[in-house]
Formats: C-alpha cells, structure tokens, sequence
C-alpha cells in the first residue's frame, strides 16, 4: 500500500522550510532536562507556514476522508465533533459525551466540508476537527514530521532509531471549543498556529491523579479510563498558547483544552519510544494475568519479570505498524486456553539447556 494513497503531492505550495531553517526557535537547557518529564512552553516558526492555512487545510481534510472511504487509510481519519449546548463549564471538559459526532454524507462529503472550512473562516463554525494522522496521506506534512522529531532528537539525545511509532495531527478549533479531559500513550508536542486556547496539564506521576489502576485499563485500549474527578480541581498547570508558542506534553499526562474566541489551528506531532511500548506491553501482561486471578508485579519492581512480559507481549503483537498495532497481542490472547497457555509462558519462562 502506498503511504500517500490519495493526495498528490502540491509542488507549488510555500510551504516548506527552507533547508537550513529550525521549527523550533530555541532549546533551552531547561527544556532538555524536562522533556518527556514534565511540560514546558517553547517557540517555534510555524504560525506563518502556508500549510496551515484553511484553504490548504482543506484539501488535505478531503484527502484523509477520500484515503478512509477508499479504504487505503491505515490511521489517517477526519473526526468531526460539536460541543453540545448548554453545558456547564464541568460538564464540557470532564467527559467526552459533553460532544456531539458529526458524520458526512457518502454523496455530499466534499460540498459539506467546504462549507464547514467558509464557516470556520469567517468564524461562523460550531464544528471542530480532528485531521489524523496527515502524515500517512500527505508527503509535505510527512516531511515537516521528520523535520521535527529530528530536531527533538538532536536536541534531547533521543536515537531516532529508537522511535517506535510517531504520527500527526492538525486539530482546527471552533471558537470557545473545549477538547475534554483525557491522555494519550505518546509523548508530544503541540504546536499553535492560529487563535489561542488554553491548555490544562496534569501530572502523570502523581498517583491521585494518575492511579496504577487507571494505567494499566488505559493501556489494555479502554481510552475512556481516565477521568476527571472534582478532587483534581487547582492541581493542574495552566498553558496559554499563542502563535509561535508550544508545550510540550509528557506521556499519560491527562489534559483539557479550553479554546478561545476566535479559530483555533493546533499541530500535535506525538511518538513512542520502544521502551514506551514496551512498558504498555507489561501492564498489558499484568492485566492478563489479574484476569486469571494472579497478582502480578507492578513495572519497575521486577526487571527480569518485565522485561519477560514485554518481549512476550511483543512477539504476539508484531511489528508496530500502525496505531493498534500495540493492542495486537491482547487481541490474540482473547480466547481463555491462550490466556492459560499466556501465563504459563510468563510465570515459567523457558531457560536455555546447560551445555
């Protein structure tokens, strides 16, 4: 399957940075010794990137929706969402039923979202989009990704071999549009482009907010496991994001975004880390061997036990190649004799014969 199945590549387009241009402005000790720890505000050049803008934006929305419907999408998808109304300020970040999904038309589709980008230029727009995992669609987009992790890379001593999985994400918000509270199993950066919206991070080692229960129901695919509770209330960190600015979000870090009056364009560049993987692999195993009624060890308190879970886990699960592809073990332990014979493998691991 081809990487860019559907969109052409557009030559013409201002878009790239030149050869010798950094994305990011200026990486800070500070910033270096907090990343992939804890959040922080940094600059970059992308506010006047002709990528960005919604003509262009639109064309790519209608490639990622064309790449899904012809079924050549691996995880590139268009979401579309409304707040709905009359909802309190809890109400609209705690839970993700506080929107409403918006489907196209099989027929309409491209009528129907280019009236969705007028509205959204001229500010009349209720809906907000979500254009996944451009990078699989488009090369221009794919390129400004290579870019970036590289100059994270550079700048963090992270090995870029070590990168297991990295994707994209153009998020483009209605104005007072509010994304509610959850986290995700990457690392990334968000990047604002156009409007401003206030970003509300908590931190992810905090076992009150964050419980070893939660993780690992978050890590076997239950994405609605993270929750807000009122007792959270005063214990995040808030972050204005402006054009030029970023912040960069640890892994399992919960958040909530909070848009301001006017349209918002965000890009969320996010990636794994093997290690990452292999850390949701052992509450993975965890979690299968509580079905069985066991009581596993949690991360860290066993090496030679987790580094057994992870390169089980991993050699059920296969290449990671595509977003799911981290949940591909699970999905073939499914049957009760496999979890059996599962647990056996992890609990009497097979030693090498004495020569």
């Amino acid at each position: 399957m081809s990487t860019f199945p559907i969109l052409e590549t557009f030559s013409n387009a201002k878009s790239t940075l030149s050869s010798n241009a950094s994305v990011f402005a200026e990486w800070l000790p500070e910033h270096i010794e907090k990343f992939a720890r804890k959040p922080f505000l940094i600059s970059h050049v992308l506010a006047q990137n002709a990528l960005f803008q919604l003509p262009r934006l639109e064309r790519l929305a209608k490639a990622i929706h064309a790449a899904r419907i012809e079924g050549q999408a691996i995880d590139a998808q268009l979401k579309l969402r409304r707040d709905k109304p009359n909802l309190d300020a809890l109400q609209a970040m705690s839970c993700w039923g506080a929107k409403s999904p918006i489907a196209l038309s099989k027929e309409r589709w491209e009528h129907e979202l280019s009236v969705l980008f007028n509205e959204l230029d001229d500010g009349r727009s209720t809906i907000s989009m979500m254009l996944s995992f451009a990078n699989q669609v488009d090369p221009e987009f794919d390129a400004l990704m290579g870019q970036i992790i590289g100059e994270i890379a550079a700048a963090t001593g992270l090995c870029a071999s070590d990168v297991a999985f990295k994707g994209m994400t153009v998020i483009v918000s209605a104005p007072r549009a509010v994304t509610p509270y959850h986290n995700d199993r990457e690392q990334n950066v968000l990047f604002q482009i156009r409007g401003v919206k206030d970003v509300y991070l908590y931190d992810q080692n905090d076992p009150f907010i964050l419980t070893q229960s939660v993780i690992e129901a978050f890590q076997i695919g239950n994405d609605g496991a993270t929750r807000y509770r009122a007792e959270l209330a005063g214990r995040e960190a808030v972050y204005r994001l402006e054009p030029g600015l970023a912040v960069h979000h640890p892994a399992l870090a919960p958040h909530w975004v909070k848009n301001g009056d006017g349209v918002s364009v965000s890009l969320a560049v996010y990636f794994t880390t093997r290690s990452m993987d292999d850390l949701a692999r052992i509450h993975q195993a965890n979690s299968i061997l509580r079905q069985l009624g066991l009581r596993p060890a949690a991360p860290d308190l066993s090496r030679g036990s987790d580094r057994l879970k992870a390169a089980f886990l991993r050699s059920l699960s296969g290449k990671r190649d595509c977003d799911r592809a981290l949940f591909r073990g699970l999905h073939r332990l499914k049957s009760p004799a496999r979890q059996l014979r599962g647990a056996w493998t992890l609990l009497h691991p097979q030693r090498p014969s004495a020569a």
